[in-house]
């Protein structure tokens, strides 16, 4: 085992630890914290004059108005759907999960990004102030499955990279155990490096069984519209999830400190074969 395979997988762990940071502050919401686009249906609202202002001012001021909320609906929608197009960039590198989970998840991103694509072109033909106060609340209210969807693909990207870890330090601990074995047969004590081997592939099998237990957990969510039940939920699930990628994150790194243990076991008892023979 060289240290350019053990550095690889220290990197990849750290990039783990990256892409696990934003799957910890996912939560389904209801969109309006982060909707520029509620902002537009409120401008709206504007439309609504003060006795006195002519006929003529009104319809100027609604016009400007219903500008305003198209190019926000606008700039919304093309925001959700990059990001969505992000998402279903990192489902397809997915390694890991099922090739029928690849499949939903991509499926109801490409139908999302449809249906924001429709409701678009519906936005930007609208006339009517009230029409259009319903379709640029729908962003928000009527699509929630956007809100669903990202989350999951963060805990299943997450998922996947952990157990892709797990898989590489798990190759990496049958050249260890080789060489162990090596030792063991030169006369040297290996007890210690066998226990840590051993704990090393504990921690792995369960660090793999905990990103399984993620995705479990999040994969057959359904959006909530508008449910509280259903709303609480989804949220009780992404918390479970969380929860298990941050022990699958733990067992990682407890894996990693095995493996550092028993490469400078190994070196200490290369040492003092090498010194012994010499004398």
């Amino acid at each position: 085992m060289n240290i350019k395979t053990f550095s690889q997988i220290c990197a990849s762990l750290l990039v783990f630890g990256t892409m696990l940071s934003p799957v910890l502050v996912v939560a389904q919401t209801d969109g309006s914290a982060d909707v520029n686009a509620a902002a537009a249906v409120r401008a709206t609202d504007t439309g609504t004059t003060d006795a006195g202002v002519s006929a003529t001012a009104t319809a100027s001021v609604r016009t400007k108005a219903m500008t305003t909320a198209v190019t926000r609906a606008d700039k919304e929608i093309a925001r959700r759907i990059a990001s969505l197009d992000d998402a279903n960039a990192r489902v397809q590198a997915m390694q890991q999960v099922t090739p029928a989970f690849k499949t939903s998840l991509s499926a109801a991103i490409q139908a999302q990004i449809a249906a924001l694509t429709t409701l678009q072109t519906k936005i930007d033909a609208d006339t009517d102030l009230a029409t259009l106060k319903t379709d640029v609340q729908s962003v928000t209210k009527s699509y929630r499955i956007y809100a669903l969807v990202l989350p999951q693909v963060r805990i299943a990207a997450a998922a996947d990279r952990a157990v892709t870890l797990a898989t590489m330090m798990n190759t990496l601990g049958a050249k260890l155990q080789a060489r162990i074995a090596s030792a063991g047969s030169a006369g040297l004590d290996t007890t210690a490096l066998s226990a840590a081997l051993e704990d090393m592939g504990t921690k792995l099998s369960d660090a793999s069984s905990q990103a399984q237990a993620a995705v479990s957990a999040t994969a057959s969510l359904v959006p909530d519209n508008g449910d509280k039940t259903v709303m609480a939920s989804n949220a009780a699930a992404f918390k479970t999830a969380r929860k298990d990628l941050q022990t699958a994150q733990q067992n990682l790194v407890a894996a990693r400190k095995d493996v550092t243990a028993i490469l400078k076991g190994l070196k200490v008892s290369t040492t003092a074969t090498t010194t012994n023979t010499v004398q």
